[in-house]
């Protein structure tokens, strides 16, 4: 015989428990952040982390595999708001606007909702694109940002996900982006990211849908 409590609804449930999995690694990456910005990537351990989201050794692991991993929420929260913003963007604004558009508004609006200081932006986007142990985590955001990347740009344009000239927009303007961001990153010239990101994505607009 099953208990009441066995007989009740779980509807909801793992989508719950998925979200606090993915709030949690959120708090862990932000502390993570802050220590990389203050201490640098090298100097800060697992423990640091671990101690300054408040929780043990143990419970890190059961998040990510490692230190390198640990920024990963963060640029996949960067890489989403682009995509939200670029979808929310009006048809009749041109592609290679809307990207650029989109692009700053992302950057600058998820930043200031986290916490990060523009000052300590250009730091933390330099280890993550320069070191090799973070470098391969930024890549396969990129990766994941480019395949978001591929339906936006078919509905804006009316055409289909595996259209070619989709597919090659798709991959030059996540280039232009990811290219822009870490020559922004690389060096000390005034002005952000969306500054470089655009001039490259101009620079590309003759070629592509953009």
């Amino acid at each position: 015989m099953t208990s009441a409590a066995s007989d009740r609804p779980r509807t909801g449930r793992p989508a719950l428990t998925e979200a606090r999995r993915a709030a949690t690694r959120r708090e862990v990456a932000l502390a993570a952040a802050r220590l990389f910005i203050e201490n640098g990537y090298t100097a800060t351990t697992v423990e640091d982390i671990a101690a300054a989201a408040g929780m043990g050794l143990r419970t890190f692991y059961r998040y990510f595999a490692g230190k390198e991993d640990v920024l990963a929420p963060l640029l996949a929260l960067g890489t989403q708001a682009w995509a939200d913003e670029l979808a929310a963007c009006p048809p009749e604004v041109p592609l290679c606007e809307a990207l650029a558009r989109s692009y700053r508004t992302a950057t600058s609006r998820t930043a200031a909702a986290e916490g990060i200081a523009e000052a300590d932006l250009r730091p933390l986007v330099r280890a993550v694109t320069q070191l090799p142990a973070l470098r391969a985590t930024w890549l396969r955001i990129q990766q994941d940002t480019e395949a978001r990347l591929v339906p936006l740009l078919a509905a804006r344009t009316g055409r289909a996900p595996d259209d070619l000239d989709v597919v090659l927009t798709a991959a030059m303007a996540n280039t232009a982006v990811r290219l822009g961001t870490e020559r922004w990153a690389a060096s000390d010239e005034p002005g952000s990211a969306a500054d470089v990101v655009e001039r490259c994505l101009a620079r590309i607009a003759a070629h592509t849908l953009l």
